[in-house]
């Protein structure tokens, strides 16, 4: 029993390692351009589904990776310079009429292009380590580490670099970096493409998981949702925290009770919100993107 819970542990680290990736782009696109995303969970399909493309046809996955990493980011960037910069500054609800639409007709392409049946793609190794006698597979932990590894650099980057105390000025007031000669635009749109490049990276590391299928990025635009919101819109490390949480309500509360797995992390977000409407790092004033009266 006490390797069931601990194979459960462990698979649910591997799910918050995925969640943070995914999310992040929704966590930094509310708090630097105080716009909804949803378009984010496009690049995490479509960088599965170069993962898929490359490795049935060259069987790497390093170059499924490197190149699902690289189409999630340049989708990322024509999407921020021939759309998004039209609609900063809007109603809430309209960028997320209008991202949601991006979202839709990706996943259009790839109904085109690829179908509408699911498509394995096979794990890179099939090494199995046990750990405290749970034997778990390799890649799974080290899916865990390479997440941890992103957030630990991407906090580096913002306090420590002069570019990513760029942004971080730009978070708490674009008008005054823009008065400082600093272009706002270009920060976002280098910030945009990380952040794609990020979800479509974790499509890359989970498609030998889940698989591949048209429709994937639905559920995982769902969970990304509720990871923001629990964390905090805009903190980075209230996206951490709720992935870790997230993670482990969905793996060891699916292994005690099967619908666990979906509703439970709902049920923990009622929960905070009851107690923190800002989620657990939220800053107060802007939760959901409504200032406080």
């Amino acid at each position: 029993m006490f390797e069931l819970y601990l194979t459960a542990v462990i698979f649910g680290l591997t799910i918050s390692g995925i969640l943070f990736l995914v999310s992040v782009g929704i966590c930094i696109g509310f708090g630097l351009m105080r716009i909804v995303n949803m378009e984010q969970m496009v690049y995490y399909t479509f960088g599965a589904y170069m993962t898929y493309a490359l490795v049935s046809s060259t069987g790497s996955f390093l170059l499924g990776l490197l190149c699902g990493t690289l189409v999630a980011a340049g989708s990322g960037y024509i999407v921020e310079t021939q759309l998004l910069r039209r609609v900063y500054g809007k109603e809430l609800m309209f960028t997320m009429v209008v991202t949601f639409s991006v979202f839709m007709i990706g996943i259009g392409l790839i109904q085109y292009i690829f179908g509408l049946s699911s498509k394995p793609v096979g794990m890179p190794f099939k090494v199995i380590v046990t750990i405290m006698g749970a034997n778990v597979p390799l890649y799974r932990v080290i899916v865990f580490i390479i997440s941890i590894t992103v957030y630990f650099l991407i906090d580096m980057f913002l306090n420590k670099t002069i570019f990513g105390r760029a942004i971080r000025a730009g978070i708490e007031n674009p008008d005054q970096v823009q008065g400082l000669g600093i272009n706002i635009r270009r920060i976002f749109t280098i910030t945009f493409v990380v952040a794609s490049g990020l979800a479509g990276f974790g499509g890359v590391l989970n498609a030998p998981l889940v698989g591949v299928t048209p429709y994937m990025g639905f559920e995982m635009l769902l969970f990304a949702f509720i990871t923001v919101i629990l964390g905090g819109l805009g903190s980075l490390k209230g996206t951490l925290v709720s992935a870790l949480i997230m993670g482990q309500v969905v793996s060891v509360g699916g292994t005690i009770y099967g619908p666990l797995a979906f509703v439970g992390p709902f049920i923990v977000m009622f929960i905070v919100i009851l107690f923190r409407p800002t989620g657990l790092y939220g800053v107060k004033g802007r939760a959901f993107g409504f200032e406080e009266e």
